[in-house]
């Protein structure tokens, strides 16, 4: 088993060192220096170990070629993070596989455009696009199986809300503006425009879609039936 990651560094606080080199200085009678600052402690280390944890998830997931396979034991064996450590962020494999393939998904944007509801789609959907790599492709399509599991689904459905919602409040918004129907449900406009995008880009199918302009094409059949102007009963 590796050495374990520390939670706390195992090397003397820097200004400790400089103290002491500072005294050794004075005493040969070398001039003063500036004082060096101390870094930053306990977070950055943190971080790291947390890292290091996720990232032996998705090593065993791709190795394995399931979530089943993976335990709490083999994810401290490949990290070098005691089971303990693991605990005190995730309360469970199921809690933890699905922050794993969080981290891997394509993050939200951090800005919106916010010029026109069309804009703000085709900027969402650009911002959904990235390569995964044979790795991150194996942990995808283990988390669609993964999906029956009602522990591992409850973890994933709470983290996947947080996206969800993003997108329901960029239709409330431009709902609030006129560019939307008002009597547009926020959930279903949701899923009609992320679950293409997704199936296209992060599962794989329908290659023959795949083109510089697959989002617009999209954004633009979507808005063709949800637009402000367009309602169903203008349609009949």
């Amino acid at each position: 088993m590796p050495p374990e990651l520390s939670e706390t560094p195992t090397v003397p606080d820097r200004a400790d060192r400089d103290g002491a080199q500072h005294l050794g200085a004075a005493a040969d009678g070398a001039p003063d220096g500036p004082a060096t600052p101390a870094p930053a402690k306990g977070r950055p280390r943190s971080e790291a170990v947390s890292q290091a944890i996720l990232e032996a998830v998705l090593d065993l997931i791709a190795e394995h070629e399931s979530i089943n396979d993976v335990s709490i034991e083999a994810v401290a064996e490949r990290s070098g993070v005691s089971k303990a450590s693991i605990y005190r962020r995730w309360s469970s494999k199921e809690e933890i596989v699905a922050a794993a393939i969080e981290c891997i998904k394509a993050p939200l944007p951090a800005e919106m455009p916010r010029t026109s509801l069309r804009d703000d789609l085709v900027h969402l959907g650009h911002s959904m696009i990235r390569t995964y790599d044979d790795r991150e492709t194996k942990v995808l399509k283990c988390m669609m199986l993964a999906m029956k599991d009602p522990e591992y689904k409850r973890h994933h459905d709470r983290l996947v809300e947080r996206r969800r919602k993003f997108v329901r409040d960029t239709f409330a918004y431009w709902a609030e503006r006129g560019q939307v129907r008002p009597d547009l449900d926020l959930h279903l406009a949701v899923a009609m425009v992320v679950s293409p995008m997704l199936t296209i880009y992060v599962y794989g199918q329908y290659a023959e879609l795949r083109s510089p302009d697959t989002v617009e094409r999209i954004v633009d059949s979507l808005l063709a039936g949800i637009g402000a102007g367009h309602s169903p009963a203008a349609a009949e």
